[in-house]
C-alpha cells in the first residue's frame, strides 16, 4: 500500500496479518475442507462450470490480510502441472518444484479458490515468499463475496505472464473446478490454453526476509 520496503514490520502499517488454517493433520480424507478458517465457507462458485469456490461470511475482510501457505504435495514431477491444482515454486534460476494440491488429504482449503476473470472481480493476490505460496487480500472483501485470486504483478512479470482481461479469461477455471490458476503457465494462443513457461522466463531467487506493503 505504501510501497515501503521493510523487514518483519512496516513503519506505516505494522506487521502483516496472517489468518491461520483450522488445524487438521495431513492424511484425513476431508482435510482440505476441514482446514477452512472461521469466517469462510466453501460453496458453488459464481463462475460458470468452476465447481466449488470459497466465500466470505460474517465480517468483512480488510485489505492486506494474508492466507497461507498453499499446501499440498511438494514434487519436481512436471506431471503435477497438468492437474490444475499446482503452483510453481522457484528456488533459483532453472531450479523449481511444484506444490500440488490435487490430493484433498494433503492440501488445504486454498485449493478451492478460483481464478479471477478480470481486475474488477479480483480480491486476492498470489505471491511467493520463503518458497511458499500465499494469498493476500488486495481490497476490502465484503461478506457474501467469493474469493478470487490472480498473480502479483512482480512475480507474474518475472514469469513472463502478460496482463489484461483477455489473458485472465483464458485462465478461467474449467469444469468441476479442476482448472485452478498455477504459476508455471501462460497463454500461447486462443486455441491452446496452457503451455509451460520456458527456462528463460523463470524468475531469479526471491527475497527471503522482506515483503512490501
Amino acid at each position: 500500500m505504501c510501497q515501503n520496503f521493510f523487514i518483519d514490520t512496516c513503519a506505516a502499517h505494522g506487521a502483516p496479518t496472517f489468518v491461520k488454517d483450522s488445524p487438521m493433520d495431513k492424511g484425513h480424507p476431508n482435510r482440505s475442507i476441514l482446514t477452512l478458517p472461521p469466517g469462510l465457507r466453501i460453496g458453488s462458485s459464481d463462475i460458470p462450470e468452476a465447481g466449488l469456490g470459497v466465500w466470505t461470511e460474517g465480517s468483512e475482510l480488510p485489505r492486506g490480510l494474508h492466507f497461507g501457505p498453499y499446501e499440498g504435495t511438494v514434487t519436481e514431477d512436471e506431471e503435477a502441472a497438468n492437474n490444475g491444482y499446482s503452483w510453481l515454486i522457484t528456488k533459483g534460476r532453472n531450479h523449481y518444484e511444484y506444490v500440488d494440491g490435487k490430493d484433498e488429504a494433503q492440501a488445504n482449503w486454498m485449493r478451492y479458490v478460483n481464478c479471477a476473470r478480470d481486475e474488477e472481480e479480483q480480491n486476492l493476490v498470489a505471491f511467493q515468499y520463503h518458497r511458499q505460496i500465499y494469498y493476500r487480500t488486495c481490497r476490502t472483501v465484503r461478506p457474501g463475496c467469493e474469493l478470487l485470486v490472480w498473480y502479483g504483478d512482480e512475480y507474474g512479470q518475472e514469469l513472463g505472464i502478460k496482463w489484461g482481461s483477455n489473458w485472465k479469461k483464458e485462465l478461467t477455471p474449467g469444469t468441476g473446478g479442476s482448472q485452478k490458476p498455477f504459476l508455471q503457465i501462460f497463454v500461447e494462443k486462443q486455441s491452446q490454453r496452457f503451455i509451460h513457461v520456458p527456462p528463460a522466463l523463470w524468475p531469479s531467487p526471491v527475497r527471503n526476509s522482506s515483503v512490501n506493503t
